[in-house]
């Protein structure tokens, strides 16, 4: 197996690219044909390859492969009625305690957590949801050369996004 193999196929970086595809498809089967697509176009074009870091390489391709799809119309990103959501969330949360706990041995909370949490991703603007899926998994510095923007930026985008969360998840009052 060769350097390159061995980086491509390291569980890491396939965790990274689950987890990127997630946040563009929202859902397990969309999500590992993209991932499976990607690996497919890396291995074809590993010669394009010339760093020593293969992580933005192959981020840059599942992003750009997502958008071909896309445009294809093999994905589709679902539209929600977000406001609608939106109210539900918050009534929720305001029905129950004052602050949500999510209790792991109840996995009904912890489904319901799980339900929201992808609704309110799809709130996010596309920028907001690669960046939440990103950092799980990636640094800062990473993430930065794979969208092409300074690290101060990102980290705006990245507390943007989280405040956006919390909002519609009902843990922030704004």
């Amino acid at each position: 197996m060769t350097n390159f193999q061995a980086m491509l196929f390291s569980k890491s970086l396939q965790a990274k690219l689950m987890n990127i595809a997630m946040s563009k498809t929202f859902n397990v089967p969309d999500a590992e044909d993209l991932v499976q697509t990607t690996y497919l176009k890396a291995i074809e074009r590993q010669d394009q390859f010339s760093g020593e870091i293969i992580d933005p390489w192959i981020v840059k391709i599942l992003q750009n492969t997502f958008i071909d799809t896309t445009r294809k119309g093999k994905f589709t990103v679902p539209n929600t009625n977000k406001a609608q959501e939106k109210m539900r969330v918050k009534g929720e949360v305001s029905l129950g305690d004052d602050t949500p706990e999510y209790a792991v041995e109840d996995p009904s909370k912890t489904a319901m957590a799980e339900r929201d949490l992808k609704m309110c991703m799809k709130e996010l603007n596309e920028i907001e949801r690669e960046v939440v899926a990103m950092k799980q998994t990636m640094s800062y510095k990473e993430i930065a050369v794979v969208l092409g923007i300074k690290a101060a930026s990102l980290r705006v985008k990245l507390c943007r996004a989280k405040e956006k969360l919390m909002i519609c998840m009902g843990v922030s009052n704004d």
